[in-house]
């Protein structure tokens, strides 16, 4: 199979649905309505779009890899179960670090990522107030959240929650990358 027929494959069933997740989070779900990040791509402050663009390119990679990679039935089986623990993984850490602020005013909401540690400042003006009030009385930007939580504990988490997530959708790439390989070898 050569690399031109490797990437018409990607014209085909298996080829949408290796497409398709990549796609939906970095194109799609930004466009849609406020809640749909929820369902989508961790908030990662000030780089979320750097991360969604980087998040496409590494699923080009992945493609590209498949096609010179020579693994069979078993790497997809791998790939299949490490986007599985990747989701699972997302799935524990999502509801520690990910946080959704209801904003009435505007009858909306916005989910931001924080950290693990909270800086001095945070803990000399708030004490033991959770989380969420800290965000409602401080606000939602970037800015703030970097005043209120240490900022490796802000980088821990939201490498995890970007790991583990790309994880997930990269892993879904590879096993549909790998079913248009070995369907076309077999051609």
């Amino acid at each position: 199979m050569t690399l031109t027929q490797y990437y018409q494959g990607f014209f085909s069933l298996l080829g949408v649905l290796a497409a398709a997740p990549p796609i939906i989070v970095a194109v799609i779900v930004p466009f849609l309505s406020d809640s749909a990040p929820a369902y989508g791509f961790p908030p990662m402050g000030d780089v979320a779009d750097f991360a969604r663009l980087g998040l496409v390119c590494l699923a080009f990679l992945v493609t590209f890899l498949v096609y010179f990679w020579q693994g069979g039935k078993g790497a997809l089986v791998a790939a299949a179960i490490v986007s599985f623990m990747c989701l699972c993984v997302y799935v524990a850490l999502y509801p520690k670090f990910v946080l959704r602020i209801d904003i009435p005013s505007q009858q909306t909401a916005v989910h931001v990522s924080v950290g693990y540690e909270r800086t001095a400042f945070a803990k000399a003006t708030f004490g033991s107030d959770s989380d969420e009030d800290m965000l409602r009385a401080r606000g939602t930007d970037d800015e703030e959240i970097k005043k209120l939580w240490t900022y490796q504990s802000l980088t821990v988490a939201r490498l995890a929650l970007f790991v583990s997530y790309c994880g997930f959708i990269l892993g879904l790439v590879a096993v549909f990358s790998i079913g248009i390989a070995l369907t076309g070898s077999k051609a």
